[in-house]
């Protein structure tokens, strides 16, 4: 977790540092959730980069272990029931990207449209009790091939899962599996002689759910976003030099 209030002074600071104006805390925090999604999202594009590579590679195993590092506080396992009324398993809303779906042990495979419309019509390629998949639509709604029966149907599902037709018990259950968006950032305040000073006690108070390690890239990332352009590495320095250059202003 990365400290908001840490985050927000340093941005102020480089700010100050370098003419460039006020940055409000509305700014801020509008900056901070695009900041932090971009980061976030980037994990997964590494991931894929990196299992490109050879596994021979000396730094293959030590690159993947970082990222899964920092996706751990993401990964949530989830029991979900199964909605008779509305023919669904619903996914919770903070689904961000689907890990797997089981149930009793038996694990769904994620295909996507195109590969579904190809094998549903061919004999041998054709999905069954022993061989289930789902494909998640854009909606959030996942469906489910074979349709599910009552007994002895080897699947699991996550969010929206449309299934059809509605004949599993009240009481069936998928495991699901999956990787939860980051909360949005939001460094709260009170007003004082037309000034906002950080709140650490507002309820609403909310840090940055990124690992520790991310602080100056969160930075670096609000100052582009803000219109800022500096390189990454001297972000510290300028930061430390933009602090002090601030508490000698309000000192004075």
């Amino acid at each position: 977790m990365v400290n908001i209030n840490s985050v927000y002074q340093k941005v102020l600071a480089l700010a100050n540092k370098e003419q460039r104006g006020y940055i409000t805390p509305q700014e801020f925090n509008l900056y901070s959730d695009k900041a932090q999604l971009e980061i976030f999202n980037d994990y997964f594009h590494k991931i894929k980069m990196t299992e490109r590579k050879p596994k021979s590679q000396m730094d293959y195993a030590d690159e993947l272990e970082m990222i899964e590092e920092k996706l751990h506080p993401f990964h949530v396992d989830e029991t979900v029931n199964y909605d008779t009324t509305n023919n669904y398993l619903t996914l919770p809303a903070s689904t961000h990207k689907i890990i797997s779906i089981t149930r009793n042990s038996n694990q769904v495979t994620q295909v996507n449209k195109t590969q579904i419309a190809y094998t549903q019509n061919q004999p041998l390629l054709k999905a069954n009790k022993s061989r289930s998949v789902f494909v998640r639509e854009d909606s959030g709604v996942v469906h489910i091939y074979p349709e599910p029966t009552q007994s002895d149907y080897n699947f699991n599902t996550v969010a929206s899962l449309n299934l059809t037709p509605s004949t599993l018990n009240d009481t069936e259950q998928f495991e699901v599996s999956y990787y939860k968006k980051p909360a949005a950032p939001n460094w709260t305040y009170i007003v004082l002689n037309n000034k906002a000073m950080f709140n650490a006690n507002a309820s609403d108070l909310q840090n940055f759910e990124l690992h520790g390690s991310e602080e100056e890239h969160l930075v670096y990332k609000i100052l582009m976003l803000a219109g800022f352009t500096m390189k990454q590495p001297d972000i510290q320095q300028s930061a430390a030099a933009g602090l002090q250059m601030t508490k000698q202003e309000q000192n004075s």
